[in-house]
């Protein structure tokens, strides 16, 4: 596989596998939210990566188990990321499209219960939430939110969400949880029309 493949780093502090916790497909992009699941598991307790290609040729996600190419016979030679300018699936979309961008890579995650095939121009944006800074499990704490945020109608959800991730990360905390964005009482569906109220007993 290291033939055709080459490990690739998104980010310094990295475990050596990773298990896929979510997959978004959204209008800004295909994004991977990773746990730790190697090596480095206990350290890296409570780090989710993000990983968002904002514009995407070609995807597929397969299991594991169904992935005989990708087997290796030694445990110490596992990593999650790869990627390649020559694999089969990137010729054969060569060969399906003449609009292929230029400098096309195909971005490979082999995680312990998924492997995802990302083809894609552009490397993806990285997010991460770091561990929690030496705190033990046994002593977690934890603050669940049970409110809404008030931002000016012209910020997007992506962009709220980018900042409030920035400010968990900067102060060395986890966050596990999603957005839903409001307007006027009604929670916005994917395709941007508004969708079921959030109080429906005062439609009532």
């Amino acid at each position: 596989m290291e033939q055709i493949f080459k490990k690739w780093y998104p980010y310094d502090n990295l475990d050596t596998m990773y298990d896929v916790d979510d997959i978004w497909m959204r209008p800004d992009g295909y994004t991977l939210i990773l746990l730790p699941d190697g090596k480095y598991k206990e350290e890296l307790e409570g780090q989710r990566l993000m990983l968002t290609w904002e514009s995407i040729v070609s995807y597929q996600l397969s299991g594991e188990r169904y992935r005989e190419d990708l087997w290796i016979s030694d445990p110490k030679q596992a990593w999650s990321f790869w990627k390649s300018t020559d694999s089969a699936y990137l010729n054969t979309v060569r060969k399906r499209s003449t609009l292929l961008p230029e400098g096309t890579i195909h971005w490979l995650f082999v995680g312990t219960n998924l492997v995802a095939d990302v083809i894609a121009a552009q490397p993806p944006k990285v997010t991460v939430i770091a561990p929690s800074a030496g705190i033990a499990k046994a002593h977690r704490k934890e603050f669940e939110f049970q409110g809404c945020v008030e931002v000016p109608m012209e910020l997007s959800e992506d962009q709220f969400l980018d900042r409030f991730l920035m400010f968990i990360e900067e102060n060395r905390w986890s966050f596990g949880g999603g957005v839903r964005t409001i307007v006027d009482g009604c929670y916005i569906n994917e395709d941007g029309t508004p969708g079921k109220p959030v109080w429906p007993e005062e439609d009532e």
